[in-house]
C-alpha cells in the first residue's frame, strides 16, 4: 500500500490549521505554531523523497501535537475547541497512515 501524497499533504494541513489557531488566538500562538510548524517544515522535503529517517521524526512529531491538540481540545473557546478536535483527528490519522506505511516500507537490510 503506497500513500505517496497523503503523508506531505497531511503535514502541509497540520501548519496550516496551527496558522489558523494563530489567527485565531494571536495572544501566545506564535510560539505555538513555531513549536507545531517548523518540524513539520524540516521534515517535509523528506517526506517528499519517502525518506525512512523523515518518517520517523514525523511520527515524533505527531506525537507532539496530538498532546497540544489534546489540551487544545479542552479549551473554553468553541473555535479554538473545535480547532483541536480536527488536528487531534488529522494528527491521529496521518500517524495511522505513517504506520502502515512503515509497516508496507522494505526493512533495513542488516550487514553482516
Amino acid at each position: 500500500m503506497r500513500m505517496p501524497g497523503l503523508l506531505p499533504l497531511g503535514a502541509v494541513l497540520l501548519i496550516l490549521l496551527a496558522g489558523v489557531n494563530w489567527y485565531v488566538q494571536p495572544a501566545g500562538g506564535a510560539m505555538l505554531w513555531a513549536m507545531q510548524a517548523l518540524p513539520l517544515l524540516l521534515t517535509l522535503p523528506g517526506l517528499f523523497r519517502r525518506n525512512r529517517r523523515s518518517l520517523q521524526w514525523l511520527g515524533f512529531i505527531l506525537l507532539f501535537i496530538m498532546l497540544v491538540s489534546i489540551t487544545q481540545a479542552f479549551n473554553g473557546l468553541p473555535i479554538l475547541r473545535m480547532l483541536g478536535i480536527i488536528s487531534l483527528l488529522l494528527a491521529l490519522a496521518m500517524f495511522a497512515g505513517l504506520l502502515v506505511s512503515m509497516k508496507h516500507r522494505n526493512p533495513v537490510q542488516k550487514e553482516s
